[in-house]
C-alpha cells in the first residue's frame, strides 16, 4: 500500500539507487541503506512496515538484522536477497520469521512487486483481523466482504498489471482490464515513443460501432495525442465540454514513462459515474506505473549482469553462464574452454597516467575483446584489470590460438592521449574442461597458466599443458 515504510539494505550502489526508485515510484517511503550497521541504526529509530535486506552485508549479516528485527518489531515483514551460494542460509532466514527470499541473479521487479504485495497483504491481514475482533460482531460479515471484494480488485490489478514484462503484455493488460471492467462502447490507447517492440496503438468496440464511428474515435484519440497536454486525466460527460469528441462521454488519461508516452480514451453515451471515473483513473495510473516498471526492470537487468565501466558482462553473470555451460559440454561431450586475461603491468599506467587513463585502457580493450572474439563467445570483465572469455565448442589448441591471436592484437591497439600515444599488453593464460572437473576447476586452470605467462616474462599466452608461446 502507498505510504508503507520500507527499510532497503544492500551494499551495491546502483542496484540500490535503482530499487528505492522503483519503490519510492510505487509509493512507499523508502529508508536506503548501505551496510548492516546503518540498517541497524535505521532500525532503532523506528519501525518499517517491511524490510527489503541482501542476506550478506558489511557490518551486520541480513541473519543478524532479521533476529533485531523479530525481537523488537514482530509483524515487521523481511524479505531477503540472496544468491545461489546462500540458499542454506535464506532457509534459515524462513525458520526465524523471513517471509520469503528472491535471488539476486534472477532479481525481477514484477516478483519483487508480487512478493512485496503479499507480504504486505498478509500484515494487512493480520491487522484487520485484530480490528474486527475489537469491533461488534454484527459488523464483521459486511466488513468481510468488502475486505473480500478490495482484495479480488487488488489481486485483478496486480495479475493484470504486475507481471507482464513487455510493452505488448501490458498494453493489452490495461486495455483487457478497463474493458471488461466498465460498460464502454469504444476504448482506445495510442502511443508515441519506447521502440519497435511496444505497440503504438490498440482499440476495443462492441459489435454495434460501426467502422465509421471506430474511426472517427482513432481520428480524435490521435490528434489528441499529437498536442500532448501535459495533464492527467480530463473527462468529459457532455459533448459540449470538447466539441470534437466522438461521444457524449469520454474518459481520457495521459500515459508517460520515460520516452513513452500516450493517451488512453474511453466512451458512451451515457455519462459515467464518480465510481467509474475513479475506476478509469485507478486503472490508468497502474497502467502508467507498469510501463514505469517495465524501463525499471531494464535498468536493473542491465545493472546485475553488465559492468559499469566497460559494459561487458560481470563477474556474477559469467559464473552463472559458466555453470550452464559446463553442465552442456558434459551432456552433449563438447569441448570448452576459457581464456583468463590480465593486462600487464597495469598498476603502473594508474600510478604515472592516473586511475582515468587506466579506465580508458579498460574500456579499450573491452571494446577490443568483443569485437576481436565470435559472437558465441561471452567476455566478462572478471575484475579489475583481468578479463574471461568463454569459448564454447573449443579445444585447447584452437582456444590457444585464438588467445594467441587476441594477444598480438592487444599489442597492436593504440589508447590515444593528450601527451601521448599509449600502447599495453596482456599475458593470457587458457584452460580446457577436463573429464571429471567443473567450472571452478576450468578456473583455476586457466588462472594458473595466467600466473605461468605472467612468470616468464608476460606478453604471453600459456596453456594449462604448461606450453607458453611468445
Amino acid at each position: 500500500m502507498p505510504g508503507e515504510k520500507i527499510l532497503l539494505a544492500d551494499d551495491e550502489p546502483q542496484l540500490l539507487e535503482v530499487l528505492t526508485e522503483f519503490l519510492q515510484g510505487q509509493g512507499y517511503a523508502v529508508q536506503g541503506a548501505a551496510d548492516g550497521l546503518q540498517a541497524l541504526a535505521a532500525l532503532q529509530k523506528e519501525e518499517f512496515t517491511l524490510a527489503l535486506l541482501d542476506l550478506k552485508l558489511p557490518g551486520r549479516s541480513g541473519l543478524e538484522l532479521l533476529s533485531y528485527i523479530k525481537a523488537h518489531y514482530p509483524e515487521t515483514e523481511v524479505i531477503l536477497f540472496t544468491g545461489h551460494a546462500e540458499l542454506e542460509s535464506a532457509v534459515q532466514a524462513l525458520r526465524l520469521g523471513a517471509y520469503d527470499y528472491l535471488l539476486k541473479s534472477d532479481l525481477l521487479l514484477a516478483d519483487l512487486q508480487a512478493v512485496i504485495d503479499r507480504a504486505l497483504e498478509r500484515r494487512r491481514l493480520t491487522e484487520t483481523n485484530r480490528t474486527l475482533l475489537e469491533n461488534l460482531r454484527q459488523a464483521q460479515e459486511e466488513l468481510a466482504q468488502r475486505r473480500s471484494s478490495e482484495l479480488t480488485q487488488i489481486r485483478r490489478i496486480g495479475e493484470t498489471l504486475a507481471g507482464p514484462l513487455t510493452g505488448q503484455q501490458i498494453t493489452k493488460g490495461l486495455l483487457d482490464l478497463i474493458w471488461e471492467s466498465l460498460p464502454l462502447a469504444v476504448l482506445g490507447l495510442e502511443l508515441r515513443g519506447g521502440g519497435e517492440d511496444l505497440p503504438q496503438e490498440a482499440y476495443r468496440r462492441q459489435p454495434e460501432v460501426t467502422d465509421a464511428s471506430l474511426g472517427a474515435f482513432k481520428a480524435w484519440l490521435k490528434n489528441q495525442v499529437q498536442g500532448w497536454p501535459p495533464h492527467w486525466l480530463g473527462v468529459g460527460n457532455q459533448k459540449g465540454e470538447d466539441r470534437e469528441a466522438p461521444l457524449p462521454s469520454i474518459l481520457k488519461a495521459w500515459v508517460q514513462a520515460g520516452e513513452v508516452m500516450g493517451l488512453v480514451a474511453a466512451g458512451r453515451e451515457p455519462p459515467f459515474t464518480p465510481e467509474e471515473k475513479e475506476l478509469f483513473r485507478i486503472f490508468t495510473l497502474q497502467g502508467n506505473a507498469a510501463f514505469k516498471n517495465l524501463l525499471l526492470y531494464e535498468k536493473v537487468r542491465s545493472l546485475a549482469i553488465r559492468d559499469g565501466l566497460t559494459g561487458l558482462h560481470n563477474y556474477r553473470y559469467f559464473w552463472e553462464v559458466l555453470h550452464r555451460e559446463v553442465e552442456l559440454a558434459r551432456r552433449y561431450q563438447r569441448p570448452l574452454s576459457l581464456l583468463f586475461l590480465d593486462i600487464d603491468d597495469f598498476k603502473k599506467v594508474n600510478d604515472r597516467l592516473g586511475h582515468r587513463v587506466g579506465d580508458t585502457v579498460l574500456k579499450a580493450l573491452g571494446s577490443f575483446l568483443l569485437e576481436a572474439v565470435r559472437h558465441a563467445d561471452l567476455v566478462c570483465r572478471y575484475g579489475g584489470e583481468e578479463f574471461v572469455v568463454l569459448l564454447a565448442e573449443t579445444g585447447l589448441e584452437q582456444a590457444t590460438a585464438s588467445a594467441e591471436r587476441l594477444r598480438q592484437g592487444v599489442s597492436e591497439l593504440t589508447v590515444e592521449l593528450p601527451e601521448e600515444n599509449l600502447h599495453f599488453t596482456v599475458s593470457i593464460g587458457v584452460a580446457e574442461l577436463k573429464v571429471g572437473t567443473d567450472g571452478d576447476d576450468l578456473v583455476k586452470g586457466a588462472d594458473a597458466a595466467l600466473y605461468r605467462a605472467k612468470q616468464a616474462g608476460k606478453n604471453r599466452v600459456c596453456g594449462d599443458d604448461g606450453n607458453l608461446r611468445e
